[in-house]
This record gives structure tokens, sequence and C-alpha cells, in this order.
């Protein structure tokens, strides 16, 4: 079997991976000028930065372990970093482990009581589609959901936990169809955040390496069926006929070329709302407060756009300059962008109130990351699957709004996917 790929971020690199270790001759189409869509590494003045994740969750014996060691991917942790959230005019830490929240200060002890109880709570049916604030309310207490749960869902897709699906964080539901989230956790074990050597990027460009054909700055313009079941795909003065073609791409792209071949598909896909951040990269002199840490969130309604930073020289060393600390810091997303967020003085001084001793930067770049992060606002799954079951044969697609925002999502996806 042929199959065209469009698309050349992870998640089409991975599947053309996956479909060519089966046999099949597979191509792949990227439109931008180099792989891997917002997943890469970029050089900046003695180091580097993402302008896509951080990280990626791995786990010895899943789906990121047997890719990264079938392309032969060098990877390290960096260990387990303090964590903080930012709320109540100061920083709080977030301790690793369940137990030591009942220490913390995050929560009154009513919350922290009823968390404690999680192991207790009945397992409910996956259908109906539930909120993700009321799926955590039912599990873990309404303490979680409202003083936890908001700076965390923030730092991770830019949004209110309370607009989103319960299917934003795929992990949930598997964890509790064992009986309960902690009987979940406990079951497939302690994941840790890694960086591959040379950072996130080199995960695209690995897989690509290994692929027999991609083709970079080449954009599909139109997909035709052919009257022997096969498909035409065309663009940029190429034409491509294969078995089958899978759309690797955000779902808004996906529906404006399938308008015509799967216009229930498309008009699914098209419904599928994404978020765009801004992304403040700055270097200064080290903070021992910051040594050692992964970086804070910060509570949504104290944040107002300012949705918390990380220290990408803690996760990866080789990201800045030695005797040199390197923060990225989120703006905006779902939340909105005041004026004062417009520019790096006031990014500036809404670090500096978070951590006052944070001095003058040395360097600092401004990225934006345009409609970068799927949105999976309740009525999700349905979206999804009538995208899914509208597409005619020899056509798919997927993408991180269909498996889950995380790497190890898509991955995991993938395999599932293939199999």
């Amino acid at each position: 079997m042929s199959t065209l790929i469009l698309g050349g971020g992870v998640t089409g690199l991975a599947a053309a991976w996956h479909l060519q270790q089966r046999g099949e001759a597979v191509e792949v189409w990227e439109a931008g000028a180099t792989v891997g869509g917002w997943m890469k590494t970029l050089p900046w003045e003695g180091g580097h930065f993402e302008t896509g994740p951080q990280g990626v969750l791995w786990q010895k014996g899943t789906a990121v372990d047997r890719l990264f060691s079938a392309i032969d991917l060098p990877f390290k942790s960096p260990g387990t970093g303090a964590r903080w959230v930012g709320k109540g005019g100061r920083l709080i830490p977030v301790p690793a482990s369940p137990v030591g929240l009942m220490t913390s200060p995050l929560m009154p002890l009513g919350a922290k009581l009823r968390m404690m109880l999680e192991p207790f709570q009945p397992v409910r049916p996956g259908e109906p589609e539930e909120g993700l604030s009321a799926f955590i309310t039912r599990r873990l207490g309404k303490g979680v959901a409202t003083e936890l749960l908001p700076s965390m869902i923030a730092g991770v897709l830019a949004a209110p936990a309370e607009i989103l699906s319960v299917d934003a964080i795929p992990k949930l539901r598997q964890w509790e169809a064992t009986g309960s989230l902690v009987n979940g956790i406990r079951k497939g074990g302690v994941s840790h955040m890694v960086v591959p050597e040379g950072g996130m990027g080199q995960l695209p460009i690995r897989l690509a390496a290994k692929l027999a054909s991609v083709r970079a700055g080449l954009r599909a313009e139109r997909l035709e069926a052919l009257p022997d079941g096969r498909w035409r795909a065309s663009g940029g003065g190429e034409i491509r006929e294969a078995d089958r073609v899978v759309l690797a791409l955000p779902a808004y792209e996906a529906a404006i070329l399938l308008g015509s071949a799967a216009p229930q598909s498309a008009e699914a896909l098209a419904a599928i709302p994404y978020t765009s951040v801004d992304l403040w990269h700055s270097r200064h002199a080290p903070l021992p407060a910051l040594k050692d840490s992964f970086g804070f969130l910060i509570h949504p309604p104290e944040g107002r756009g300012y949705l918390g930073s990380l220290v990408p020289s803690w996760m990866d060393p080789q990201s800045a300059p030695e005797g040199l600390m390197q923060l990225r810091s989120f703006i905006g997303g779902a939340f909105g962008k005041p004026a004062d967020l417009e520019t790096w003085e006031g990014i500036q001084a809404r670090l500096k109130f978070w951590i006052p001793s944070l001095g003058e930067p040395v360097a600092t770049r401004h990225e934006r990351a345009e409609r970068a992060i799927p949105r999976p606002e309740l009525g999700h799954r349905a979206r999804v699957k009538m995208a899914v079951e509208g597409l005619p044969a020899g056509l798919d697609w997927l993408s991180n709004a269909r498996f889950g925002p995380g790497v190890r999502d898509i991955l995991e996806g993938l395999e599932t996917w293939v199999a």
C-alpha cells in the first residue's frame, strides 16, 4: 500500500515511521521549509530555544521509550525540579506527591481531606462526555478543581479549565477506568520529563532522517478521489496518487482540504477551536531559588494574561550559555493579552512581581505561536468522532487535537492507530 502523509510535524513523521516499519511505501509533504511544525529547536547566541514543547514525559516500556530507542534518539532527564503556583501574591511550592499536598498551603484542610477520598469514589461511565472541572470535582473535590487545576491547565493548554472537556487530558479517563486515579497512576508508574540531546527539535529531525521520502516546502492544495478508490493530491506543481492520504494537520487546515471530499468531516474539524500564545524568552544572571526548578504557573485570576514561566536552562543546560539562566514566559492564550503585556517591559514587571530578586535580562526574544494549541472544549469528543467517521475510505486525519495535547499522548495514540 502507498500512503501520502500531508504534514511533517511530529505526528505525521511518527505516523510515517510506523507505516514504513510495516513495509508500506510512504511519502511526507511538509508545507514549511523544515520539518517539525511547532516542534523546533532554534539557535540563539550560544544556546537555543524551543518553539514548541520543552520536553516529553518518558517511562521505560512506553510508546515514547520504544520510539526513542528505535530511532536511536539519546535523551536526558533533569530530575525532579521544584515547582510553584503563583497564588495570593506569592509563589507556593507544589509538592511532587499527593501526600506532600496535605502539608501545602495551596488548599484549605477540607479540600485536602476530600482529595484523599479519591480512591473511594465510584467510577462513572465514559458517556456522556464530562467537563474537565466537573471530572476533577467529582473525583478529587471542588477544592482541587478551583484551587489547583486552573493553573495546571492554563500552563498546558493556555485555556480556562472550566470550558474544557475531560478529553483534554486523556490520561484522566484511562486512570479512572482502573478504578481510581490513584490506582491508575500506581499501575502505570511514574513518568519523568526528558529532553532529547540537542533539544526537542531533534525528534522530528531524527524521524525524518529515518524515512525514505520527506518533501519540505510542499503544501497540498487539493485532494481528489479517483475512480479506482485511490486519491490524488496536488500542490506546488506536484501531483501524487496514493492508496491512502493521511492529513497530519491542524484541524483548521485539514478542514480546508476536506471541504469537497468529506464535507461532514470538514465541518466538524472547522469547529475545533485553537489557541494562540505569545512566548518571551529571556536570559538572566542565575538565581539560587530557581537553580533546580521546573518553573512556576500563575493562578489565572491573578495572572491576568500572564500564565507562568519555565526554566529551560534547568531542563536543558545546553539552551543557555554557561553562567546564565534562561526563562520562557507564556502570555495570553484563551485568557487574552492585556495592553501591559504587549512589550518586554510589561512582561518583566510581572516577572519581578513574583520574583523580586530577578535581575535585568542580558537578552530577550519574542515568538508568536499562532493557533498552535488545540482547545478541546466540551463537545470535543463528538466533533472528533464526527470528523473521523465522516472520512471516506482512503482518507484519515491525525493530530494532537485527536490524540491529546502532549507528545506522549500523540505517540501513544499513534501506536493504537497503526495497530
